[in-house]
């Protein structure tokens, strides 16, 4: 038979551990990684909506982002949005959009983008914010993101360069569906 006490003893470390599992859980999620959920086909055909991803957010305080990185962001103006965009242009970058492709300088080379990531045949047309043919230099913490699909993302073309303490986390890996889990390179 089980006594009062026992009953209280196993309820209050049932409730302890609860608390203390949501205090970590939360811990985590606020400071450490946490889960988004792909919405909208701005980064198709390498994410698509109702995917899962893990973002890792520490190592942006210590590691410098690059060229080529996915990132969820909060956009600028759009308060409790996350969008996943991937970075283009990093700080001190010139770059300019023409022709349907990047061209960036950075002060020692020259290039083309180049972005094997992309569908064959994608061009990158200017918006309100990068205008085709403008060159424009990123200033120092800021980068220029966009989307794979570049004909339906909204990203730096239209809201501008991003600050870095608006970047929330790198995308680490993707483990929804089941079919596409994997670490994001």
């Amino acid at each position: 038979m089980i006594s009062c006490s026992m009953f209280k003893n196993a309820l209050t470390e049932l409730i302890e551990t609860l608390v203390l599992s949501a205090v970590i859980i939360y811990l985590i999620y606020a400071f450490v990684a946490s889960v988004e959920v792909v919405s909208g086909s701005s980064m198709e055909p390498n994410f698509y909506t109702g995917e899962r991803i893990l973002v890792d957010k520490v190592t942006k305080y210590y590691q410098t982002f690059e060229r080529g990185e996915i990132v969820v962001l909060s956009p600028p103006g759009e308060d409790g949005k996350h969008f996943i965009k991937r970075i283009i242009g990093l700080p001190g970058d010139i770059i300019k959009i023409y022709d349907c492709k990047v061209y960036i300088s950075n002060g020692v080379d020259r290039f083309v983008l180049v972005e094997p990531y992309l569908a064959t045949n994608i061009c990158t047309n200017g918006g309100v914010q990068i205008k085709n043919g403008r060159s424009l230099k990123i200033k120092d913490d800021e980068y220029m993101v966009l989307g794979d699909n570049r004909v339906a993302s909204v990203d730096s073309r239209f809201f501008g360069f991003i600050a870095k303490e608006d970047i929330i986390g790198r995308v680490i890996f993707r483990f929804w569906p089941i079919s596409s889990a994997g670490f994001i390179k």
